[in-house]
């Protein structure tokens, strides 16, 4: 078993991001709206088995005509028995507008490995370009990011993903928990969970604008937690 097979997950979804440029509209906690055309930046940490992993952070925006960009990076090093074991690193940007993936790219490294993607929205969906290969996704696919909750209509049943380091088409399921009280940046707010059936299970939380703020999983034995440390503009 290599910390590759258990880190994928989130960081194909990340890569999520999760790394992306997003222009949205998001409110503070406790701060109120964001203004058009402002920065809100979102500053999370990585853990691995309890164990500071590396971090992510993320910037986003939404302009006066309807569009959210995101921009996202993060870098992320494993160690076991103080020997370097995995690292990653991801640098992502995403353009959304009416609920709908225009634009996307990414680039990074998987243990050394180069990875490049590309997205953009036409008349017959998303066109994607990967690895030396061109094809065509879904007009409503969701990135593996998971950075904001997708439409409600798309929500509670299954939904069409594209993968954000890899740029290939899955299917997972998105299911309402209910509403909890987590931490969020030093503070306990109320939030939205989801959990994302795919390989295995994505606990997901969205604060009261439908932004992510924690998402947890466990593969082969080790437990990942992605967590909010800090909102500033």
């Amino acid at each position: 078993m290599t910390p590759t097979s258990w880190l994928r997950g989130f960081l194909g979804r990340i890569a999520h991001g999760a790394w992306l440029l997003l222009a949205g509209s998001i409110v503070l906690s406790g701060a109120g709206r964001v203004a058009a055309a402002d920065a809100q930046a979102r500053d999370f940490s990585i853990q691995v088995d309890g164990k500071p992993a590396g971090d992510y952070h993320m910037t986003i925006r939404r302009q006066d005509d309807g569009t959210t960009s995101l921009s996202a990076q993060s870098d992320v090093k494993v160690a076991v028995l103080l020997v370097t074991a995995y690292t990653y690193s991801y640098r992502g940007q995403e353009v959304w507008k009416d609920g709908r993936l225009q634009h996307f790219e990414s680039t990074g490294k998987e243990n050394g490995k180069p990875f490049a993607v590309t997205a953009d929205a036409d008349e017959k969906g998303l066109r994607v370009k990967a690895d030396g290969k061109e094809f065509v996704l879904r007009p409503d696919a969701w990135t593996t990011s998971c950075w904001h909750l997708p439409d409600d209509r798309l929500r509670n049943q299954d939904i069409a993903l594209m993968g954000c380091d890899n740029g290939q088409s899955s299917t997972g399921r998105m299911q309402y928990v209910g509403q909890e009280r987590v931490q969020v940046a030093g503070q306990e707010q109320e939030c939205a969970h989801y959990r994302l059936m795919r390989d295995v299970p994505y606990e997901l939380w969205y604060d009261d604008q439908d932004c992510l703020v924690r998402e947890e999983w466990a593969s082969n034995g080790h437990r990942t937690v992605l967590g909010l440390v800090h909102l500033g503009p």
